[in-house]
């Protein structure tokens, strides 16, 4: 239980820590492309003025790194002078200038170039800059961003472990002192039950009037309770920590323990449909106790006839504990592995609410699911999928 505790935790810190580190990442992407798209159009900018563009006209911009090519009109529409790269299709550039767009991006033939144009009263202007570079540049930062993401991902999951480890101390300490608390009580309450017991038996023998036999009869049977009782909260308390774990075949486990259980129903039937030679690791003793908790409350809770089916799948050994019994009604289906949880008892005896919560807690020691279908008065069935070894 706690590793899975620990496990969320390192999700939840990891990913937190992830999903900022994005948000930062992308940031710094966005912030790094706005600057160099600006840095982009200011250099166009910059040759619009009338001065600086008279000399890359007159063909000083051999000497100028990065060229820009550029396209004069007349205020009338007509072109004046132009110089274009020839690879350039010109419906692009006629897109842009019919669309009155200031800027705009656009990728020809492998090559990436910015547009500007300023329209002014002796004509309008188009500059073109090939940006191919600075769109590489971009490229190179999302692989770099990409991949320190992916080694900030390991790095993080593995701090997050950690820490989710550290986090998680104070509960096992307390989940032990627990543990060790109603091991001990259970431990210290079975002496003076076992002796109260012998007690009761030993007085059986002696003359006692009817009203002292059926007192006698009443605390045999409270006894009898209370050790059994003792023995699930001793159960409960060595949770997660399940006997030696050997291959089981738990095809004759479930027939042997069924073929037993039969004895115990009067005017009921069990039906078994067993598949043969299915093994699963496991402890033997805790399996019977599964097994067992399931069928007790099928024969509690139903006056009619018990089925169990044991198969495999791809996956999984599924053992299936169905009865034709009051059902669990849906809005208490979520609560029938709780600790002394009791539903309705009114009909089937008292019951101590223990039976499903230790099933649940030896299902979980053996990496194994329940599921749980059920309609009051119809029936329940309860699923359990085992892992295959």
């Amino acid at each position: 239980m706690l590793e899975t505790i620990r496990k969320r935790l390192t999700l939840l810190f990891s990913g937190t820590f992830l999903l900022l580190l994005i948000l930062i990442l992308i940031g710094v992407y966005f912030t790094t492309a706005r600057l160099l798209d600006q840095t982009e159009l200011n250099q166009l900018k910059s040759v619009s003025n009338r001065d600086l563009f008279e000399r890359i006209e007159h063909g000083e911009d051999r000497v100028i790194r990065d060229p820009i090519y550029f396209q004069l009109f007349n205020p009338d529409g007509t072109e004046r002078y132009t110089r274009l790269p020839d690879d350039l299709p010109k419906e692009h550039v006629r897109k842009f200038l019919d669309s009155n767009k200031v800027t705009e991006k656009i990728f020809s033939d492998g090559q990436h170039f910015l547009l500007y144009q300023r329209t002014s009263p002796e004509g309008s202007t188009l500059l073109l800059k090939d940006i191919s570079a600075t769109e590489d540049t971009l490229e190179r930062l999302i692989a770099m961003l990409a991949g320190i993401t992916l080694l900030s991902t390991l790095v993080l999951m593995g701090i997050s472990y950690i820490l989710a480890g550290r986090s998680v101390v104070p509960v096992q300490q307390a989940f032990d002192r627990q543990r060790r608390f109603t091991s001990d009580a259970s431990h210290e309450l079975r002496t003076p039950l076992t002796i109260l017991y012998s007690g009761i038996e030993l007085l059986e023998t002696e003359p006692l009037s009817t009203e002292g036999q059926a007192i006698l009869s009443d605390l045999k049977a409270e006894t009898a309770s209370m050790q059994y009782l003792v023995s699930d909260l001793l159960l409960l308390a060595r949770e997660g920590q399940p006997g030696p774990t050997n291959p089981v075949d738990l095809s004759t486990l479930v027939t042997q323990t069924s073929e037993r259980f039969k004895h115990t129903l009067v005017n009921r039937t069990l039906s078994l449909t067993i598949t043969p030679h299915l093994f699963i690791k496991g402890d033997p003793n805790q399996l019977i106790r599964l097994l067992t908790i399931f069928l007790e409350n099928a024969a509690a809770y139903s006056d009619s006839d018990i089925e169990v089916q044991l198969q495999n799948t791809s996956t999984h050994v599924q053992l299936i504990i169905a009865d034709q019994g009051i059902g669990i009604p849906p809005e208490n289906q979520a609560k029938i592995f709780e600790r002394f949880y009791r539903g309705d008892h009114s009909r089937h005896g008292t019951g101590t609410g223990l039976g499903l919560a230790i099933a649940k807690s030896i299902a979980d020691a053996h990496e194994a699911t329940i599921f749980v279908e059920s309609t009051p008065q119809t029936g329940t069935r309860f699923t359990i999928l085992f892992p295959i070894p």
